[in-house]
C-alpha cells in the first residue's frame, strides 16, 4: 500500500471509522462519547458506529451512528448493516485525500472492521477490552467462551495492530505469538476534582456500597447479592446501590428478593456522568464482583475520589493495583467477597493511603496523556501500512 501524501504522518489528517458492537445504554453522553470526541480532535476526524439505542449526532470532528444490535445470530444483520455504512465513510474520506484506519471493539465489531478493511484496502486495529482468553465458564457457559476465544485469536491474527488495557491480556496473546499495544483505561478529566462529600467514607453508622457496571453474567452480581446476604447477618445496617442496565436486571431483582434484600439493594439503572459522581460521593465502599474483567474504568474513577475497593482478583486487576493501598481483592466467590467488605469495613484504610492511591491513578491514567497514546498508536497504525 503506498502514501497517498507527502505530509509527514503527524501533520497528516486520519479519519478513524470505529465499529463496536458492545450495546451502549441509552445514554447521549458517556465516558466513550467524551474520549472519542477528544481523540478525534487529535487525529482530524472519527465516525463512530456503535450498537444500542438508535441515534445520530455530531459534535465538530466526532460523528456517532448508533442502531440497535440484537444478540446471537441476530447480530449478522447488524455487521452488515455497519459494513455498508463503514465502507461508504472510509471510501469517502479517503476521497477526500485522509489517511483511514479502520478500529473494531467487542466481537461483532471485530467482524465488521475486518471486513470493511478487506474492502476498503485500510489498515484496521482490533480494540480487546475483556480478559476473553482467561474467562471463567461462569461468565458465558463452556460453549459461548470457547467461540468467544477463538473469535479472539482469529480476529486478532488478521488485525494490523492489537490494543489492550490490562498486562494479562498483553500476556496472554503473547504466549500464542501475537504482539499487541497495551493503553489502558483513561480517567475523564472530570475525576481529576473529586466530588464534594459531607464526610469521608466509612465515618458513619451506616455501610453504603456501590457497583457501577453492566448488569451481565461477568460483572457478577449474582455472586454480590450473596456475598450481602451473608454480609448482612454481621452487617445489618449494609445496603447496595447498582448503577447499570442490562440483560441480568429481571434475574437479579428477583434473586434480591429471593435473598431478603429487596429493601437493602437500590438496582438505579443507567446514569450519566453527573449522577454517578453523586454515587461515588455518598458509598463508604465500591465493589468489583467480576469473574473476569480487563481493567475496569470504574476502579480507577473509585479509586480517584478516595473510595476503598474491595474487588475481585481476576484479569488485569492484580497487576494494575499492585502495591495500592486501599485496593482490598478477594476471590471471585461469594464468601470471599462477603469477608473482604467485612473486613475492610472493621478497618479501614487510611485517608493518606486513600489519597496516596488517587495521586497514583492521576498519574498513570490521566486523561491528555493517556489519549495522546493512544493517538500514538493510531498513527503508528497507518505509518506501518504505508511503509
Amino acid at each position: 500500500m503506498t502514501t497517498h501524501s507527502a505530509v509527514p504522518m503527524e501533520r497528516q489528517r486520519i479519519t478513524v471509522v470505529t465499529i463496536s458492537g458492545h450495546r451502549q445504554p441509552d445514554l447521549e453522553d458517556s465516558a466513550d462519547f467524551r474520549s472519542w470526541n477528544a481523540l478525534a480532535d487529535r487525529l482530524g476526524h472519527a465516525w463512530c458506529i456503535w450498537a444500542g439505542p438508535h441515534l445520530g449526532c455530531d459534535r465538530g470532528s466526532m460523528h456517532v451512528v448508533r442502531h440497535p444490535r440484537r444478540p446471537g445470530l441476530q447480530s449478522l444483520l447488524w455487521v452488515a448493516r455497519s459494513v455498508r455504512l463503514g465502507v461508504r465513510l472510509a471510501r469517502a474520506a479517503a476521497r477526500r485525500g485522509e489517511t483511514v484506519v479502520l478500529n473494531g471493539a467487542e466481537p461483532w465489531g471485530w467482524l465488521a472492521a475486518w471486513v470493511v478493511s478487506l474492502v476498503v484496502r485500510r489498515p484496521w486495529l482490533m480494540d480487546v477490552h475483556g480478559d476473553y482468553l482467561g474467562l471463567p465458564v461462569a461468565s458465558l457457559g463452556r460453549w459461548r467462551r470457547a467461540v468467544l476465544a477463538r473469535a479472539v485469536l482469529t480476529f486478532a491474527r488478521r488485525a494490523t495492530e492489537r490494543r489492550v488495557v490490562a498486562q494479562s491480556m498483553v500476556d496472554a496473546l503473547s504466549r500464542r505469538g501475537i504482539p499487541s499495544a497495551l493503553v489502558p483505561p483513561r480517567l475523564q478529566p472530570v475525576w481529576e476534582n473529586p466530588p464534594v462529600r459531607t464526610g469521608p467514607p466509612l465515618a458513619g453508622p451506616g455501610l453504603s456500597l456501590l457497583a457501577v457496571g453492566r448488569l451481565v453474567p461477568s460483572k457478577g452480581y449474582d455472586i454480590l447479592l450473596t456475598a450481602l446476604a451473608t454480609l448482612v447477618e454481621t452487617v445489618p445496617t449494609a445496603r447496595l446501590r447498582i448503577v447499570g442496565d442490562g440483560p441480568e436486571k429481571a434475574r437479579l431483582v428477583a434473586l434480591a428478593e429471593r435473598l431478603g434484600l429487596a429493601g437493602r439493594v437500590t438496582f438505579l439503572g443507567a446514569c450519566g456522568v453527573d449522577d454517578v459522581r453523586k454515587e461515588y460521593a455518598r458509598a463508604d465502599l465500591f465493589v468489583i464482583s467480576s469473574r473476569d474483567e480487563g481493567l475496569p474504568r470504574t476502579l480507577l474513577e473509585a479509586a480517584s475520589v478516595a473510595v476503598p475497593v474491595v474487588a475481585t482478583r481476576v484479569g488485569g486487576i492484580p497487576a494494575a493495583v499492585s502495591g495500592w493501598p486501599g485496593i482490598a481483592l478477594v476471590r471471585p466467590d461469594a464468601g470471599s467477597l462477603a469477608e473482604g467488605l467485612r473486613r475492610v469495613a472493621a478497618s479501614p484504610p487510611r485517608p493518606e493511603d486513600l489519597a496516596a492511591v488517587r495521586r497514583e491513578v492521576l498519574a498513570v491514567h490521566a486523561f491528555a496523556a493517556n489519549l495522546e497514546e493512544l493517538a500514538g498508536l493510531y498513527r503508528r497504525v497507518t505509518a506501518r501500512a504505508t511503509e
